[in-house]
């Protein structure tokens, strides 16, 4: 759900309550320090993008920062990832200093003091991130914060692109289309902290299925092994799931009875289970059904399993 805090119809006496206020709304507790508020000027709206919450913050503030007792009294559990879209800034939390110009980013942890100074007008994104979730992209679960993120090329640039974009069209985004938007910047954002080439992120949808791929081997014979089931243990949702699969041309459904039938076919052919029976053997790939199993085998196949075991 989106909301907008415009400061201009506000009363000069009243902005520095009113601006502390929507900042809370939407971010959390933060001070606001202005050496005019008769010409302070601010706006705040929040945005939905792939079930995150976006703050767009526009403000001519000299300094914002973020308390220990401030923290305390807030929601702690969050990652901002903001984004200089005009002017610039210096962002510091924990000993770190991040210079922002505009297309840089940077992140801040909601469980650590932080402080903005500016120099003059600005405009950010504030993209809110659950802590568990992005450090669960991580391989190692840490996050630098209050380091430049350059926006000016490789997978900075891809970033700064698509969040820019997603922003602007928020509004007319479809719900549906949520857990593409979530995965996608997930997916931007995890390569861009390890490091990735814009190449090598690309080849992470290979990787992926290459991981969902082997999770479908270890769990093949479990009659219960479904979508959902190896995106919970991957990680994704699935929807991004059954997108991997398309792409690379074959469901996942007809993956796993092609993997399925290949290994019961490979057992009916060794004269080491020679004295299991047909069915024990389907049964031992996750078919729960014999006549399933015989029509499907035949149709890979061409010729029941009875009689393939026949010719061997």
């Amino acid at each position: 759900m989106g909301a907008t805090y415009p400061i201009e119809n506000i009363a000069p006496v009243d902005r520095a309550e009113y601006w502390a206020q929507s900042l809370m709304n939407i971010c959390g507790g933060f001070d606001t320090f202005s050496k005019d508020w008769s010409n302070f000027t601010g706006n705040i709206e929040r945005r939905n993008i792939g079930g995150f919450d976006v703050a767009g913050i526009s403000v001519n503030a000299d300094r914002i920062s973020r308390s220990r007792k401030q923290i305390t009294q807030n929601d702690d559990r969050y990652c901002f990832l903001i984004l200089q879209m005009q002017g610039r800034a210096v962002l510091s939390q924990r000993k770190n200093e991040a210079f922002l110009e505009p297309g840089d980013m940077a992140f801040i942890d909601s469980g650590y003091p932080s402080e903005f100074l500016y120099d003059g007008f600005m405009q950010q994104i504030s993209l809110h991130i659950p802590r568990d979730t992005l450090e669960s992209c991580l391989p190692n679960r840490q996050i630098e914060e209050a380091k430049t993120i350059s926006g000016t090329s490789g997978m900075g640039a891809i970033i700064r692109d698509f969040l820019t974009s997603t922003y602007n069209q928020s509004a007319a985004l479809e719900k549906n289309n949520n857990d593409i938007v979530r995965d996608s910047l997930l997916h931007f954002l995890s390569a861009t902290l390890r490091g990735d080439t814009v190449e090598g992120a690309l080849d992470i949808k290979v990787r992926q299925l290459s991981h969902i791929r082997k999770i479908i081997e270890e769990n093949l014979g479990d009659p219960c092994l479904s979508p959902a089931m190896v995106a919970q243990l991957s990680h994704i949702s699935t929807r991004h799931l059954h997108r991997l699969f398309k792409a690379d041309g074959v469901s996942f459904g007809e993956w796993v009875r092609r993997r399925r039938l290949s290994e019961a076919r490979r057992q009916l052919a060794n004269l080491r289970f020679s004295d299991h029976t047909i069915i024990s053997i389907a049964f031992n790939w996750g078919f729960n059904d014999a006549a399933h199993f015989s029509r499907s085998f035949r149709q890979e196949f061409g010729m029941s399993p009875r009689q393939y075991r026949l010719t061997k």
